[in-house]
C-alpha cells in the first residue's frame, strides 16, 4: 500500500522515478533515409504512448549549439534507438553522435537498442558492403585522424553486437509495434527500483495481484476500498505502471470525485477515450454521447482502466457501465471509500488494503523524518509515539514525518503534544471528506460513535441510538460502507485518526467553550459547564466515564450488602441542566450534584445515571420522549410522588439501588418492555398496576430480599418473556398460572422459600428454561409434562429433592437436566438415555453429611477435592510450598473436612481452649469454612479472636478469589492456615489465652457460609497427615488448585 513516492511531473515511469533522465528514448538516425518515414512513425509511436522522445529537429531551440543541446540530450536520456540505415555512416554527425551514445552507455548506464534497417547486422559489425564504401573514403579525407576513424569503427562494432532488430521483410506498423512495446516492457522490468521508495509496496502488490489471478480472458472489474490514507491511490498506480504494457490500452483517470464535481463527467471521458485511443481531439458533447463512444470504440479493445476515488455510482455508470463495454482481458480498477459503492456496480472482487504494522510504519516515518530508515540517537521513543498515533495509517506517517524533518528534540515534544490536542490540517482534511459526504442523520451517528461508543458492543449501542430516534442499524451499516467504522467480535472498532477526526468536527463547534458544542466527553468540560453555568442548547448528548459498559473489573471491599459507589461532587446550582433544553442523551457515573437538582431536560431520549445520589427524581421532570431509564447503583428511595405519563419509556432499570423501598404506579408506562429491578435489598411494595403492562418482556427482582409477595399475574400480561424470582428469600409462594403468562419462556424461582410448585404449571405451554437452584423443593408436580416446550431444567442445590416425577421423561424438548447437589442417586422411571446422560451428576451427587458417614470403597468427589486440600496442606506444613507463613486455598464440595476438629453449623465459632495447649510444639490454626457461591468472584474474610482474662486482640485477614472450574458447582470449602508467628504478632499475651473465636465474613457473592470448623495443628500432625494419605491411597497433587484464582 502507498506510502511514499518521490513526486515527478512527467507522464512515464522512468521519467517520474529518474529526475536526471530527462528524456525516455533518443532517437539516431539518418535524415534522409527515415525522417519523414520510419523514423517519424516510431516517433509517433513512441509519443502516443507517452515516452517523451527526442528528435533533433524537433527539440533543439534555433540558434544553439547543435553538437552541445545534442550530446546532453543523449546524457539525460534512458534509452538510445539506434537506426542504422544504408547511409547511417555516410554522415559524421551520426558517427560522433554514435561514439558518443557508446561513451555514455559504458559510463551512465544508457540502455543501447539497435535497429538494422534494411542492412545486414555483420555488414555494421565488419564495415563490409555499402559501410566498408564509406570507410574507404573517409580514410581518403582523415589521414590526420586516423584515430576518430578507429572510434567510429570501435562504435560501430559495439552496437552490432548488441542484442536489437532486424527489420528484413516485416511490415513496418508491424515492427515499430513490436519496439514500442519492448521499450515499455523494459520500462516497466524498473518497477523494483521505483517501488524502493514505497515502504510495503511489495507485499500489497502481490496480495492484490494474487486476488486477481483468475482474470482469464474475461472482463473484470476490481475494488480496492478503505478509509482515507491508506494507500489506495498509489497501490493503484504501481499496479498500473507495472501492467499497463500488457494491454491494448490504458488510462489512469485520477480524482475521479474532485475533478467530475468541478468540471463533470464529460471531461473524464474525454480523458479515458484519449488514453486509450491515443487521439487528442475527442469532442463530446454530453455524457450519454459519451456512454456511446466509450461502449462503441472500446468494446473489442483489451484495456486497464483505474477509475480512481469514486464517490458516486453515476460516476460508474458514465466510466464503465458494463462489462460488454470492453473488450476481453480489459480489467477496470476502481478505488474508492465506498464498498457499498463497488456492490451497486456489481463489483464482486473487492480488496481492502491494510494498516502498516509497527515495523513498516517506523521505517516509513524515519525516511520522512531522517531520510534514512531507523530513528536518530535519542529520538527512539518519540518516533515510537508517533508512529503509535498514526496508527499505521501511511498519510499520517507521511505527513508527520516531513513536518518533523530537521526539527528539534523540544519541537518534536511540542508538536507532540499539538497532533493529540488539533490533528494536522492535512490529514483532518483527507479524513474529513468522508465525513462530508454524509446526510445529516448519519453524521449524528458518526459522532456518537466516534466521541463515546468506540468498542462498545454494536448491538447495544444500536438500541441506544435507535432510542434517542436515529436510524442507527441501517446508519452503521452505511458507515461500514463508506469504511468509516468496521464490527470486529460485535464491538464498534474505529481508527484512532478517525476518531480523532470526529473529535475535532465537534471541537470546532466552539473552540474556547464547551457548552456551545453539541457532545461532551470529557470531565472537566462537564465540570466547567456545570460549574461555571455556561450550558446553552447546543449540547445534545453527555457521556462521562463509561465505566459501566465494562464492570466486570470491580473488586469488593465490603460485603455486598454495604456495597458504596464513589461519587464526584459537583458544587452546582441545582438548576444546572435547565439550559439543555435539546439534550437528548445523558450517561454519566458517580456524578453527585451535592445540593440536588431541580431540573432534567424534558426532552432526554436516554437517561443512564449510574449512582444517582438524589433521593427522587426532580418533580418538574416530565420527559415524555423518555425511551430508557437506567438509575443503577442509586441513592434513590421512590422516582416520584405522583403519576407520570411517559409514553415512550421501553426500559427501566433501577438494580442495585438499595435504598428503594418502592416502585411507581405503572400505569403511565403503556410501553414498558423490561423492568429491572435485581438487587434492590430494600424493595417491599411493587405497584399492582405492573399487571397491566401489556408490552413488558423482562422482569428482574433477583435478589430483592425484602420482598415478601408479588403483585397479580394478570392475563393482560401477554408478552412477559423472562420473570426472575431468584434470591428473593423471604418469598413463600407464587401465584397460580392459570390462563396468563402464556408467553413465558425463562421462569427463575431459585434460592426462595417456595416450597411447592403451584400445579397449574403446566399452563406455562412456552416455557423453554425453569431454574429453581438451591430453592426449598422437596418434591415436583405429578404434570410436569405439560411444560411441553421445557428444554432445561435446573434443580442444582435442592438437597430437599430426592426423586422426579415420571412425567419428566415425558417432555420430549427436554434436552438439559441439572441434579448436581441434590439427593437424587439413581432415576429408577428414567430410561437409559438419561440414565446415562445422568451418570457423572450421580457420582458427583454426594451430600456432605452421606460422605462423614460413606462406607463406599470409592472415593466420592468431594473426597477427593478434601484430599486434594489436605494434602496441599500438608506439603506446605512440611515446607515444600514456601513463600507465605499465611496459606489459602478452596476445593469445591459440601461441609467441612472431616479432620477439623471444632465444627460449627454456623459462620462463626467459640471454642475453649486446653490448659498448655500454646506448647512448644504448636504451629498454627486450621481455618475452615463451607460457603455457598452466588457470582465467580467473591471475598472472604475471617477473623480469630482471642477472648477470656487476656487483653482482646484478633487476628483478621480477608482474601479475594475468581472460581474458574465449573460455574454449576456452588458449593465450596475454603481452607486457610493461620501460622503460630502470625498469632503470636496481632495478640498480646497469645499463649495465656483460653478462648478463641472464628468469625467468618461475606465480602461480596457469598448467599451464605454454610458451616465453619477450626483445629489446632501440632508438629505430630505432620506424621499423622502422611499416613492418613498413604491409607486413603495415591492423593491429588497440587493441580488441584487449577481453576481458582486468588486475588489478593
Amino acid at each position: 500500500m502507498a506510502f511514499m513516492s518521490t513526486p515527478g511531473g512527467n507522464s512515464s515511469l522512468a521519467s517520474s522515478s529518474t529526475p536526471r533522465w530527462k528524456y525516455d528514448v533518443f532517437l539516431s538516425f539518418r535524415g534522409e533515409d527515415t525522417r519523414n518515414g520510419f523514423t517519424d512513425h516510431l516517433f509517433d509511436a513512441l509519443q502516443r504512448k507517452g515516452l517523451f522522445t527526442f528528435r533533433d529537429e524537433e527539440n533543439l531551440d534555433k540558434g544553439k549549439s547543435i553538437s552541445l543541446n545534442l550530446l546532453k540530450a543523449i546524457e539525460e536520456s534512458r534509452f538510445a534507438i539506434i537506426i542504422l540505415s544504408k547511409n547511417y555512416a555516410s554522415s559524421t554527425w551520426c558517427l560522433d553522435e554514435l561514439a558518443h551514445i557508446v561513451r555514455c552507455m559504458k559510463e551512465k548506464g544508457l540502455i543501447v537498442l539497435p535497429v538494422f534497417y534494411h542492412v545486414n547486422p555483420s555488414d555494421v559489425r565488419k564495415q563490409t558492403g555499402i559501410f566498408a564504401q564509406t570507410f574507404d573514403e573517409y580514410k581518403k579525407r582523415f589521414k590526420e585522424s586516423m584515430e576518430k576513424l578507429e572510434t567510429w569503427r570501435d562504435a560501430l562494432r559495439e552496437v552490432a553486437n548488441l542484442s536489437g532488430w532486424h527489420l528484413q521483410d516485416r511490415h513496418e506498423s508491424e515492427f515499430i509495434q513490436h519496439i514500442v512495446q519492448v521499450i515499455l516492457h523494459k520500462l516497466s522490468s524498473s518497477f523494483s527500483s521505483f517501488t524502493n521508495d514505497l515502504v510495503g509496496i511489495d507485499s500489497s502488490v502481490e496480495e492484490f495481484i494474487t486476488s486477481n489471478l483468475d482474470l482469464g480472458n474475461n472482463v473484470c472489474m476490481t475494488g480496492i476500498c478503505g478509509m482515507g490514507g491508506l494507500g489506495k491511490t498509489t497501490l493503484a498506480r504501481v499496479v498500473y505502471d507495472k501492467f499497463g504494457n500488457s494491454f491494448e490500452g490504458s488510462s489512469f483517470i485520477a480524482n475521479v470525485r474532485e475533478d467530475s464535481e468541478k468540471h463533470g463527467l464529460c471531461r473524464l471521458q474525454q480523458q479515458l477515450l484519449a488514453d486509450i485511443l491515443e487521439e487528442r481531439n475527442i469532442d463530446i458533447r454530453n455524457v450519454y454521447q459519451g456512454v456511446d463512444m466509450i461502449k462503441n470504440r472500446l468494446r473489442h479493445k483489451k484495456i486497464l482502466l483505474v477509475l480512481d476515488d469514486v464517490n458516486q455510482l453515476d460516476q460508474l455508470k458514465k466510466l464503465s457501465g458494463e462489462y460488454g463495454w470492453f473488450g476481453l482481458g480489459s480489467w477496470i480498477i476502481i478505488t474508492t471509500r465506498d464498498e457499498h459503492l463497488l456492490l451497486q456496480h456489481g463489483v464482486h472482487k473487492i480488496y481492502k488494503p491494510n494498516a502498516l504494522n509497527s515495523d513498516v510504519a517506523l521505517k516509513l516515518f524515519c525516511l520522512k523524518a531522517f531520510k534514512i530508515e531507523q530513528p536518530k540517537e535519542g529520538y527512539m521513543q518519540l518516533s515510537q509515539e508517533f508512529v503509535y498515533y498514526a496508527n499505521g495509517l501511511p498519510l499520517a506517517l507521511v505527513t508527520l514525518g516531513s513536518f518533523l524533518f530537521g526539527r528539534t528534540m523540544d519541537e518534536w515534544k511540542s508538536a507532540l503534544k499539538s497532533v493529540k490536542k488539533n490533528p494536522k490540517r492535512e490529514i483532518f482534511d483527507t479524513l474529513k471528506v468522508s465525513y462530508d459526504g454524509l446526510e445529516e442523520m448519519l453524521k449524528e451517528i458518526f459522532l456518537d460513535i466516534a466521541c463515546f461508543f468506540r468498542g462498545k458492543a454494536k448491538d447495544r449501542v444500536v438500541e441506544i441510538l435507535e432510542n434517542c430516534g436515529l436510524d442507527a442499524r441501517i446508519g452503521m451499516s452505511v458507515l461500514m460502507h463508506k469504511s468509516l467504522i468496521t464490527i470486529e467480535n460485535n464491538k464498534l472498532c474505529m481508527h484512532d485518526l478517525l476518531q480523532e477526526m470526529g473529535k475535532e468536527i465537534v471541537r470546532q463547534e466552539s473552540r474556547g467553550e464547551p457548552g456551545k458544542r453539541s457532545r461532551l466527553w470529557l470531565l472537566e468540560d462537564l465540570f466547567h459547564v456545570l460549574t461555571k453555568n455556561t450550558a446553552t442548547e447546543a449540547i445534545q448528548a453527555i457521556v462521562i466515564n463509561r465505566y459501566q459498559w465494562d464492570r466486570g473489573d470491580w473488586t469488593f471491599e465490603a460485603p455486598f450488602y454495604e456495597w458504596e459507589v464513589p461519587h464526584w461532587n459537583f458544587e452546582v446550582t441545582p438548576e444546572a441542566f435547565t439550559k439543555m433544553g435539546n439534550l437528548r442523551l445523558l450517561i454519566v457515573d458517580n456524578m453527585s450534584i451535592l445540593n440536588g437538582l431541580n431540573h432534567l431536560p424534558n426532552d432526554l431520549r436516554f437517561l443512564d445515571w449510574f449512582g444517582y445520589s438524589s433521593k427522587v427524581l426532580p418533580s418538574s421532570f416530565q420527559p415524555k420522549e423518555l425511551v430508557e431509564l437506567n438509575l443503577q447503583f442509586s441513592e434513590i428511595k421512590y422516582l416520584w410522588e405522583e403519576v407520570k405519563y411517559l409514553d415512550k419509556l421501553k426500559c427501566m432499570d433501577l438494580s442495585y439501588s438499595a435504598r428503594l423501598v418502592h416502585t411507581p404506579d405503572f400505569n403511565g408506562f403503556p410501553r414498558l418492555e423490561r423492568l429491572i429491578l435485581s438487587c434492590c435489598t430494600n424493595l417491599v411494595d411493587i405497584h399492582p398496576s405492573i399487571g397491566q403492562l401489556k408490552r413488558l418482556v423482562v422482569l428482574d427482582l433477583e435478589h430483592c430480599e425484602s420482598l415478601t409477595n408479588l403483585p397479580s399475574m394478570s392475563t393482560e400480561m401477554e408478552s412477559l418473556k423472562i420473570l426472575n424470582l431468584s434470591g428473593c428469600y423471604q418469598l413463600r409462594e407464587i401465584p397460580e398460572f392459570n390462563g396468563i403468562l402464556k408467553s413465558l419462556s425463562e421462569l427463575y424461582l431459585g434460592r426462595t422459600s417456595i416450597k411447592t410448585l403451584p400445579s397449574s404449571i403446566d399452563c406455562l405451554t412456552a416455557l423453554t428454561l425453569l431454574n429453581l437452584k438451591d430453592s426449598n423443593l422437596s418434591c415436583l408436580p405429578s404434570n410436569m409434562n405439560g411444560l411441553i416446550s421445557l428444554e432445561k431444567l435446573i434443580l442444582t442445590d435442592c438437597f430437599r429433592l430426592y426423586d422426579l416425577p415420571e412425567s419428566i421423561w415425558k417432555i420430549e424438548c427436554l434436552k438439559e437436566l441439572e441434579l448436581i447437589g441434590t439427593s437424587i442417586w439413581k432415576l429408577p422411571s428414567a430410561n437409559d438415555v438419561w440414565k446415562d446422560r445422568l451418570k457423572e451428576q450421580f457420582v458427583r451427587n454426594i451430600p456432605w453429611k452421606f460422605y462423614r458417614i460413606s462406607q463406599s470403597s470409592e472415593p466420592s468427589y468431594d473426597e477427593l477435592s478434601r484430599r486434594a486440600a489436605f494434602t496441599i496442606l500438608n506439603r506446605y506444613l512440611q515446607g515444600l510450598l514456601r513463600g507465605k507463613t499465611e496459606f489459602q486455598t478452596i476445593i469445591p464440595g459440601y461441609g467441612i473436612p472431616r479432620w477439623i476438629t471444632y465444627p460449627s453449623g454456623r459462620d462463626s465459632i467459640t471454642i475453649a481452649l486446653r490448659p498448655n495447649w500454646c506448647n512448644s510444639k504448636w504451629m498454627g490454626f486450621i481455618l475452615s469454612a463451607h460457603i455457598y457461591l452466588i457470582e465467580e468472584r467473591f471475598g472472604l474474610g475471617v477473623r480469630v479472636k482471642a477472648l477470656g482474662d487476656i487483653s482482646h486482640g484478633q487476628y483478621a485477614s480477608k482474601t479475594f478469589f475468581r472460581i474458574t472450574v465449573s460455574p454449576r458447582i456452588a458449593h465450596y470449602n475454603c481452607l486457610s492456615y493461620l501460622c503460630r508467628d502470625d498469632w503470636f504478632a496481632a495478640v498480646p499475651n497469645a499463649d495465656q489465652c483460653s478462648l478463641i473465636e472464628v468469625v467468618f465474613e461475606n465480602y461480596g457473592s457469598i448467599r451464605e457460609v454454610m458451616h465453619c470448623g477450626v483445629g489446632l495443628v501440632y508438629e505430630q500432625d505432620v506424621e499423622e497427615f502422611n499416613q492418613t494419605i498413604a491409607q486413603t491411597g495415591e492423593s491429588p497433587s497440587h493441580d488441584g488448585l487449577n481453576g481458582v484464582e486468588i486475588l489478593e
